[in-house]
């Protein structure tokens, strides 16, 4: 009876010797197998995060930079302690390291401003921009708040900490809320264009901010000058004035949202005037504001004529969307004005 106990006892114990002789042998982790399975997952965040900011990067990010880089290097917008840090730096390596974290400052910003747009506008991404994430079902909407809910505190702290513009990425975020959450992108057109006009100011001078004391390699060296905020509030009134040019191109996504747009307010001819007659305003104000060299002003005159006839004269969702990125080029041209013009 003791021995019988004992033969159960040692079969049914799987720390026992005889029990585990009878079990297979462990695999040994193929170190090669999990790297690559590591850089495969990591390629198809960074591809998503890709896609999220494709189609806003031209348009905010590079203009955003051109700013922010163009201001910091013109003397009359800022107040330097250090006068010849700012002429020799002008040409050298850190340069590339100013316009480096000028768009890191952007495209970061950007980024939860994506989140937050697009994991509750699938539908209307369905109509205008199928490739993005949820609508081509590479993530769905809770996976882009999760990823949202990772990327404001990364942020906010890169941005603090290290550019020192801590205060401008909370307004932004705070920007970011009253747009998508709260939907002043959606009930009144205009209410839509001062929020972007106000984030742009923001974008802008963050920028500014960025790219001067990186550029000074030494904090403090550099303070935004009263021309400085007076060139970001006009900037933000061109916005404000002229923004709802992005809108042309997607009155199918913005119709199936509900979402009242100027064209769908308005109407598409009555929208494209609202948008010429600012554009042929502003240019002509902003080259006055600096008392541009007149090889300079018709830049900004020749673009803008441009915008203004395609927005009155030609429409269709592709013709559109190419008037709305010939726009986003005539932006980058006012933002180049206060160094060419000095």
């Amino acid at each position: 009876m003791p021995s019988s106990s004992f033969r159960h006892c040692a079969v049914a114990d799987p720390n026992h010797g005889i029990s585990s002789k009878k079990r297979p042998a462990a695999r040994i982790p193929n170190i090669l197998t999990i790297l690559f399975s590591q850089a495969s997952q990591a390629r198809t965040h960074l591809y998503n995060l890709y896609l999220i900011t494709l189609d806003d990067t031209p348009t905010f990010v590079v203009p955003n930079t051109v700013f922010g880089v163009s201001s910091a290097f013109t003397s009359s917008m800022v107040k330097a302690t250090d006068s010849a840090a700012l002429v020799s730096l002008g040409f050298s390596w850190r340069l590339c390291f100013v316009v480096l974290q000028t768009v890191i400052f952007n495209w970061t910003n950007l980024l939860i401003f994506d989140l937050a747009n697009q994991r509750q506008s699938g539908e209307e991404d369905a109509h205008n921009k199928p490739w993005r994430p949820i609508p081509s079902g590479r993530l769905t909407s809770i996976q882009m708040r999760h990823l949202l809910m990772a990327a404001i505190p990364v942020v906010l702290t890169y941005n603090h900490f290290v550019l020192s513009v801590g205060t401008e990425s909370c307004l932004l975020a705070i920007l970011t809320w009253l747009y998508n959450d709260l939907g002043g992108g959606d009930d009144n057109w205009l209410i839509r264009n001062l929020i972007i006009g106000c984030a742009f100011g923001v974008y802008n001078l963050g920028s500014l901010k960025v790219a001067a004391t990186t550029s000074a390699a030494v904090s403090g060296a550099f303070a935004v000058s009263p021309m400085g905020y007076y060139w970001t509030a006009i900037i933000s009134l061109v916005i404000f004035t002229t923004m709802h040019v992005q809108d042309l191109k997607d009155i199918k996504g913005d119709a199936a949202r509900g979402r009242r747009s100027a064209p769908i307010v308005l109407g598409r001819r009555a929208a494209g005037w609202t948008i010429a007659v600012p554009v042929v305003l502003w240019s002509s104000v902003c080259p006055l504001f600096w008392r541009s060299p007149a090889w300079v002003a018709w830049v900004p005159a020749a673009v803008g004529m441009c915008v203004a006839w395609r927005c009155v004269r030609v429409s269709g969702e592709w013709t559109d969307r190419r008037t709305w990125q010939l726009w986003c080029a005539w932006t980058a041209v006012l933002y180049v004005l206060p160094p060419l013009s000095a």
